[in-house]
């Protein structure tokens, strides 16, 4: 099949979906390049798979051609790749033992990479607080983690963590706190555990953290630490010793 009208209604449906509310809406995404679009083929996902006509050999069989400029018509980024797939959203899984909260984070691309990291580092869900997952930059830097980990959005992070404990979550606290404990002194040993990491700015809200739950502080200067960059010192921590 081939489209070269950007007119077309799959093409202007397409397009609608850099837009948050339409996403929700209509429970579909896109994403852009091939390396992703493999790593989506056994999620179950993917609806179509579009090339560029032009293209000199292409990359996956019944893909749509469609012209240059609709790509670059329906595609957020500047110079975008020559293959793209329309996708329904993902269903929830079970939690998992191991669990990953985050608190009101801001930026895209930490949240992404954080995906990555609890890929990389087996843990089995990340739970975001306040930000759209389907976000193109959440996408592009999870490399591809965004299909094999269970995401969960919530809005409300305190009741989030309630639900955890009650469901015999042990709490953990990554804070920016030096009274709190040294991350070498923590033994994450619990079956089931969840590590909170706060928005970028401002830490993890206070009125999340309870008396039961634990405090780690990771000694280092965080004024130059990355948010991801401390999740990675962490989740190796919980993985390794």
């Amino acid at each position: 099949m081939e489209i070269t009208s950007k007119t077309n209604p799959k093409v202007k449906f397409i397009r609608k979906l850099q837009n948050k509310k339409f996403r929700q809406e209509s429970s579909n995404f896109v994403i852009e390049g091939e390396h992703l679009i493999k790593e989506a083929l056994d999620s179950n996902l993917i609806i179509e798979i579009f090339e560029n006509i032009d293209s000199k050999e292409f990359l996956f069989d019944g893909s749509t051609k469609v012209t240059r400029e609709i790509i670059e018509s329906v595609l957020p980024s500047k110079n975008p790749q020559n293959c793209f797939a329309l996708c329904k959203f993902k269903p929830e899984q079970k939690l998992g033992q191991k669990v990953i909260v985050l608190n009101n984070l801001q930026d895209p691309g930490n949240v992404g990479t954080i995906i990555r990291l609890a890929k990389a580092f087996d843990f089995d869900s990340v739970i975001i607080e306040n930000l759209d997952f389907y976000n193109d930059k959440v996408l592009r830097s999870s490399q591809g983690a965004f299909f094999s980990v269970n995401l969960i959005a919530t809005k409300n992070a305190n009741q989030t963590i309630s639900l955890l404990r009650e469901k015999g979550y042990k709490i953990y606290h990554t804070l920016l706190d030096k009274n709190a404990l040294p991350l070498n002194n923590v033994s994450f040993e619990s079956e089931k555990l969840a590590i909170i990491f706060g928005n970028e700015g401002n830490g993890i809200d206070p009125s999340l953290v309870s008396q039961e739950d634990t405090k780690v502080y990771v000694p280092i200067s965080f004024e130059s630490l990355n948010v991801a960059c401390c999740a990675a010192i962490v989740l190796n921590k919980v993985r390794n010793g």
